[in-house]
């Protein structure tokens, strides 16, 4: 390895762990601010293109950032019948937008964010991820804490799609976002057979417990819950979701979800996902299978420190 050459650009250090980080060169600085809520950082990057930071974590990155965002929005979608309205929690990039206005029957899809001043940025820099879906007339936007618009709303959803930043900062705007008084008011905002899809953080060996946290405080809430996981280079491996609150106690079948495609024609519409695709990331290796039953719930008296 030429260690010489680590001279020749720039570097940015992310903290994955006290004694762990990754190290991203860039070509340059896009943009940099500090927000009410949050440091924001946009960088183009040598090996992954233009990228988003907010407090310090990559949040998406424009070579893969496809996997992660058709592997958040469409095992939801699908495994629902036909659903008609969505609820986002954490718009961000506006990618996971741009995935769930793939889907025909969606009528109505409602997005909060805490921080304007995000999708602000998003809407100038970062195209390739939203490709206008803020604009896109089935869109509502709203600014404010989605903890509290789900506590005020009468509405009622078949999907909803939290995608807040990583479980483990307690201190930050999402630290009463993984709880069980939190998911208690997103079931109570589900339609009987609606579906929520929860990101859960790494699934790297060393940083579990977060992903077993939200699994237990989800099964607190849900009679079903179903994990999953998705690799995705940028984060430096695999990344950890799970689906929970519908009544059925098996997930649908590959043909099912096959039929449902072609139902919706979407047939050409992934780079990533597809029925097969589907059907493997639910299948989870032992050591994840038992790391899950050491997880415990999350409350808003206690909330959840990675580093605890």
């Amino acid at each position: 390895m030429d260690l010489e050459g680590l001279k020749d650009k720039n570097w940015y250090i992310e903290l994955l762990l006290p004694s762990e980080a990754h190290m991203y060169g860039f070509k340059r600085i896009v943009k940099q601010l500090k927000t009410k809520y949050q440091d924001v950082l946009i960088l183009d990057t040598f090996a992954y293109g233009r990228c988003l930071f907010l407090d310090g974590k990559i949040q998406s990155a424009q070579l893969d950032e496809f996997i992660y965002h058709e592997g958040l929005v469409h095992p939801a979608l699908f495994v629902h019948p036909y659903p008609q309205k969505v609820f986002i929690g954490g718009g961000g990039e506006g990618a996971s937008l741009r995935e769930v206005l793939k889907h025909p029957c969606v009528k109505k899809l409602v997005v909060v964010d805490i921080d304007r001043e995000v999708i602000t940025l998003a809407k100038r820099y970062l195209f390739s991820w939203h490709r206008g879906s803020f604009e896109d007339s089935r869109v509502k936007l709203y600014f404010q804490d989605a903890r509290k618009f789900l506590q005020n709303t009468e509405e009622k959803f078949d999907c909803i799609i939290l995608d807040f930043c990583d479980p483990g900062d307690a201190e930050g705007p999402a630290g009463l976002l993984y709880t069980k008084e939190f998911y208690i008011l997103v079931k109570k905002a589900l339609l009987p057979d609606g579906i929520v899809v929860v990101q859960a953080g790494s699934t790297n060996l060393n940083m579990l417990k977060g992903y077993a946290y939200v699994y237990q405080t989800l099964r607190s809430v849900f009679r079903n819950v179903f994990p999953y996981q998705i690799y995705v280079p940028s984060f430096v491996g695999p990344w950890g979701f799970h689906l929970a609150g519908f009544s059925d106690s098996v997930l649908p079948s590959r043909e099912v979800i096959e039929r449902r495609i072609k139902e919706r024609r979407m047939e050409k519409k992934f780079k990533f996902y597809s029925s097969q695709i589907h059907q493997n990331i639910f299948a989870l290796p032992p050591y994840l299978q038992n790391c899950l039953k050491k997880g415990k719930v999350i409350y808003d008296r206690k909330p959840f420190l990675l580093q605890e």
